[in-house]
């Protein structure tokens, strides 16, 4: 009974510790994200404010050769024959326009973001509300997903799509919902009879928009009866997502 109760604790402290690298890895990939960014703003703040100072100085070398009192507006208006300041006007106008669409294209697209996972292993039985950990991350651009949670963190916000494809064991049911944050937005079941080669796949694909941040992840909803399978033989059972630019 003593080595019945020893062994227990062994396991139970071996468990902890694996949960406790898990969550120190994945608190540690998100710092690493965050410092990404941080740096990335900054570079575009620099860059911003080195436009806004060559538009200003731009603006403020057409000002000086115009003559600004209303009187001369007047005379503009009156003999619309001022060859020099309808050139200069357009010059004005094509150089802020020009600047505005270059700032618009580096600043505003976004990076790409797009990512595939699969399990490595089987998943036997998963209990109720169990996530599943898709580990290996062929593709991760952008760094949005974690391979170590099975979570995808929105790195900006968009409209996103994601699919998913479960292929589960004979004689038992499945049912994994996919969340937003904390919300259910779509969900997949299988059923499979007795037969020994009865195995099914379920897939499913959403498109929804997401603010910056934002969790998407997969859970089990129900207790299943039967394996999720995952192996280089059979079938992966994977899970993708990239945004709509």
């Amino acid at each position: 009974m003593i080595g019945l109760v020893v062994i227990f604790g062994v396991l139970t402290t071996c468990s902890a510790n694996s949960y406790i690298e898990r969550e120190f890895l994945q608190i540690r990939a998100t710092l690493n994200r965050q410092e990404r960014e941080i740096k990335e703003l900054r570079g575009e703040n620099r860059v911003l404010r080195a436009d806004m100072d060559k538009l200003n100085a731009e603006i403020q070398r057409l000002t000086n050769g115009q003559d600004t009192s209303p009187r001369h507006y007047d005379e503009i208006r009156e003999n619309n024959n001022s060859e020099e300041e309808i050139i200069q006007s357009k010059q004005l106008n094509t150089i802020t326009e020009s600047d505005v669409k270059r700032i618009r294209h580096t600043r505003i697209s976004p990076e790409p973001v797009a990512f595939y996972a699969y399990m490595s292993n089987n998943e036997p039985s998963p209990s109720v509300h169990h996530s599943l950990i898709f580990d290996v991350a062929k593709t991760n651009l952008g760094g949005g997903y974690n391979e170590y949670s099975g979570m995808f963190t929105a790195p900006s916000s968009g409209a996103y799509v994601f699919t998913w494809t479960i292929y589960t064991g004979n004689h038992g049911a499945t049912k994994f919902a996919i969340y937003v944050n904390h919300d259910v937005v779509d969900s997949t079941f299988g059923e499979t009879d007795d037969d020994l080669g009865d195995y099914d796949s379920d897939s499913g694909s959403i498109v929804v928009s997401l603010n910056v941040r934002d969790n998407v992840y997969i859970r089990s909803a129900i207790t299943c009866t039967t394996q999720v399978i995952s192996n280089s033989v059979y079938a992966r059972t994977s899970f993708a997502g990239w945004k709509l630019n």
